[in-house]
């Protein structure tokens, strides 16, 4: 006698099809993997790193001067890296992206047209959170000689906050509380996942101020970036870890050379 089939529930929602299945090689899917994410946020990650080292006059350690690059340095440097701890971040960000496709077992093979398609849906992506930020007039966009004359250094920088934001703040953080609540408490996943959303948005947008940021606490502000964390937070979960980045990167970008540019 067979089964009869059982409802779909609302933790189905989170298992994703075989890699190997027809079904698993769609491209929605193969974002979701970290080998992907990891072949398309390189670029960005090597361009934050050398362009920091070089800006420097080749002096490095200049990843300390965005908040969750700091983090990750300064607990690299804490676990015995000492004074190389510099140059760990980045290696840690390839590390655990690797780390989570070996234990997953995906294939390293996937159609190359997932790579633009990545870059494109970044774009897309940023468009609205962009778009909120001028609505709200959060994003400052006042151009004067200093911001041209930095222009190069805020890109640079801009890559580096929204790549190293998205590995602390979405990767890590979102990724430790769903091992928390869900395997060691051993709670709904649906519910855990949208405390993990809530929680990593709020420490994403409090890091913007003291102690660790520089920004005087602004509510207006604070409730902008932690609605940002939200939205980054819902892409980090249904779109992958690399088009997060992507987006993140991107609305930097566009924020600081529109506030180049302007006149």
């Amino acid at each position: 006698m067979a089964r009869r089939p059982t409802r779909r529930t609302r933790e189905d929602a989170f298992h994703l099809p075989s890699p190997d299945s027809v079904a698993g090689q769609h491209y929605y899917y193969v974002t979701l993997r970290p080998w992907p994410s990891l072949l398309f946020i390189l670029p960005m990650l090597l361009f934050f790193e050398v362009g920091i080292y070089l800006r420097q006059d080749g002096v490095p350690g200049g990843g300390s001067q965005l908040v969750a690059a700091y983090l990750i340095e300064r607990l690299i440097v804490e676990l015995g890296a000492g004074r190389f701890g510099y140059i760990f971040p980045g290696l840690l960000v390839v590390a655990i992206l690797l780390a989570a496709h070996l234990v997953a077992r995906h294939p390293w093979r996937f159609d190359l047209f997932v790579l633009p398609g990545m870059l494109g849906e970044s774009l897309i992506w940023a468009i609205p959170l962009f778009v909120f930020s001028r609505v709200l007039n959060l994003t400052a966009l006042l151009a004067d000689a200093a911001v041209r004359d930095q222009w190069l250094d805020q890109i640079i920088r801009s890559f580096g906050a929204g790549l190293y934001e998205e590995v602390v703040f979405r990767l890590i953080c979102i990724g430790l509380l769903d091992i928390l609540l869900v395997n060691i408490f051993k709670l709904n996943r649906p519910a855990s996942r949208v405390f993990a959303v809530f929680a990593s948005a709020a420490l994403f947008s409090a890091q913007h101020h003291p102690p660790l940021g520089v920004d005087p606490f602004i509510l207006s502000d604070f409730l902008f970036r932690t609605a940002a964390g939200i939205y980054l937070a819902g892409l980090f979960l249904f779109r992958g870890f690399g088009i997060a980045a992507g987006c993140h990167v991107f609305y930097n970008v566009i924020v600081v050379t529109l506030a180049a540019v302007q006149p």
